[in-house]
C-alpha cells in the first residue's frame, strides 16, 4: 500500500534483478524549470514525489553523495543522505560540472554578450577563470582535477579580447592561484571522461567519429584510437566504475545495448532490446545489471542489461496521478 506519498503506481512484474534504492530525476522542461523528483519503492510499486521545482539542470558528485542543481536564481547543493540543501552561488547559471575528485565544480554565467566560466568549491567560494567576450555557449569538460577544456568558438572568425580568435578553437584551462589558458586547434570534442581515470571518448571534429582517448588530461597531445563501433551512442558509465555503455539502433524496432571492456575495448554482453528510444537519458547501476532510462515524451523505464527486458515503472502514469514529462534520471542512490 502507498501511504503519505505524492503519487504511487500499480506494481510492474519484472522477472530479473530487482530495483533497489532511489533515483533523483528531472521531469518537465528544464528551460522553463523542471521538477526535481525522487523515485522510491512503495510495497510492490513505486512512488514519485517532488523535492523542489524550477530546476534548470542538475549534476551528481562523482561519489554520489551530493547533488548540484541550478534554478533561475541560484546554484544549490543537496546532501543526498540527509536531504539538507545549501545555497552556494547567486544568479542564473548553466553547465554545472563536478571536478573528478568532487571537491569543486565549474559553471557558466552570461553577462551581456560575454560568457564567464567559474570554478567554485563546495562552500560556494568561486573564482573567475575565463571571461569570453565571444559568448561561448558550449559547456566545459573536466579532463583532470585542475584542467578543463571547452570549444570556445566554432564558425567564422571572432575576437579574443583585442586579438582575433581563430575559428574552431578549443581552450584548455588550468586552474590554480592564477588560471592559465591555452588555445589549440579544435581536433576533438569531449564525449565523456571517466571520473576514476584519465580515459574517455572524444569525437573527431571533421567526421564526428567516436574515438578512444587515453590520458585525456594531456588534451593538447591526444592521439585517440578508433572505437569498435561507428554508429553507436555513449549512454553512460556503470556507477562507480569506468565500464562504458553504448546503444545502437540498427532497425526500426530494436536497440542493441553493449558495454566495452575498459582494458581491451572489446564489446561485451551485447543485448537486443525491443524498444526504440526517442531522446533517452540513462543511469546504470554498480552491478551493471540494471538501467533506469527516461525517454521522451513520458516514459520512465527499468531495463535488464542482460535479458533486454524493459519494464515501465508506471504502467499507467496518468491513471496513477503521475506526471512525467521528458524525464531525465540524474543519480541512483542504491543503498
Amino acid at each position: 500500500m502507498c501511504v503519505l506519498v505524492a503519487a504511487c503506481s500499480e506494481a510492474p512484474k519484472p522477472t530479473g534483478p530487482k530495483f533497489r534504492g532511489r533515483v533523483l530525476l528531472l521531469t518537465g522542461d528544464p528551460s522553463q524549470g523542471a521538477a526535481l523528483a525522487e523515485l522510491t519503492q512503495a510495497g510492490d510499486g513505486y512512488n514519485l514525489s517532488t523535492l523542489t521545482a524550477g530546476v534548470k539542470e542538475a549534476a551528481a558528485s562523482p561519489d554520489q553523495t551530493r547533488l548540484l542543481y541550478a534554478t533561475k536564481d541560484e546554484i544549490s547543493v543537496r546532501d543526498l543522505a540527509g536531504g539538507s540543501v545549501t545555497s552556494l552561488v547567486k544568479g542564473e547559471s548553466a553547465c554545472l560540472a563536478w571536478a573528478p575528485e568532487g571537491s569543486h565544480f565549474s559553471y557558466q554565467q552570461r553577462s551581456g554578450n560575454s560568457t564567464k566560466l567559474y570554478v567554485a568549491d563546495v562552500t560556494g567560494k568561486a573564482k573567475l577563470v575565463l571571461d569570453d567576450p565571444n559568448g561561448t555557449t558550449s559547456c566545459a569538460h573536466w579532463i583532470a582535477k585542475d584542467r578543463l577544456v571547452l570549444d570556445r568558438f566554432v564558425g567564422l572568425s571572432s575576437k579574443k579580447g583585442a586579438e582575433p580568435l581563430k575559428p574552431n578553437t578549443s581552450t584548455v584551462v588550468t586552474t590554480g592561484e592564477t588560471a592559465k589558458l591555452k588555445d589549440t586547434s579544435r581536433k576533438w570534442s569531449i564525449e565523456s571522461v571517466c571520473a576514476k581515470s584519465n580515459e574517455g571518448f572524444v569525437r573527431s571534429a571533421d567526421q564526428g567519429r567516436l574515438l578512444i582517448a587515453k590520458n585525456t588530461d594531456r588534451f593538447e597531445s591526444l592521439d585517440p584510437a578508433p572505437a569498435p563501433c561507428t554508429e553507436c551512442e555513449f549512454i553512460g558509465y556503470a556507477a562507480q566504475s569506468c565500464a562504458p555503455f553504448f546503444i545502437e539502433q540498427p532497425t526500426s524496432t530494436t536497440t542493441e545495448l553493449f558495454f566495452l571492456n575498459p582494458t581491451n575495448w572489446q564489446k561485451q554482453r551485447p543485448t537486443s532490446i525491443t524498444w526504440i528510444f526517442a531522446d533517452a537519458k540513462f543511469l546504470i547501476n554498480s552491478s551493471a545489471r540494471l538501467m533506469v532510462a527516461g525517454d521522451a515524451p513520458d516514459k520512465l523505464l527499468l531495463i535488464d542489461t542482460e535479458s533486454g527486458a524493459v519494464t515501465p515503472f508506471f504502467q499507467n502514469a496518468k491513471a496513477s496521478g503521475i506526471v512525467l514529462v521528458s524525464p531525465i534520471p540524474i543519480v541512483w542512490i542504491e543503498k
